[in-house]
């Protein structure tokens, strides 16, 4: 399988210890496509569907319903940045192809790490 940077995949995200993401859930592929040729590990982020009335903080990005493959409203968790094998992913649901999302996601990286844009 080609992972691809911007695909969405379902990945295994078990064992995990105290608030970290679990079970299996649709990941971001955000690690660049060249490394991810040569690597067997990507860069993920997970994504969690959004309850009702539930915020959206600054280190994270909204997904509206029926976008990019994800049928629920969802939520991008910037703050919770993983490094999976490869062999963690299966289904591809889709690809964040929209520049304006991809760029509210980088911000959203660059504030969860303390980067600052020039």
């Amino acid at each position: 399988m080609i992972i691809r940077r911007w695909s969405i995949h379902r990945a295994d995200l078990d064992p995990v210890v105290g608030s970290e993401q679990g079970k299996s859930r649709p990941v971001l592929v955000i690690s660049e496509d060249t490394i991810n040729n040569l690597l067997s590990v990507v860069n993920v982020i997970p994504i969690t569907s959004r309850k009702p009335g539930r915020r959206i903080y600054p280190n994270e990005v909204l997904i509206p319903a029926n976008n990019f493959g994800l049928s629920n409203e969802s939520i991008i968790l910037c703050h919770q940045i993983r490094t999976l094998d490869k062999q963690r992913l299966s289904t591809h649901y889709g690809s964040v192809n929209d520049p304006e999302k991809q760029i509210e996601i980088l911000d959203a990286l660059c504030f969860q790490l303390g980067i600052e844009k020039g």
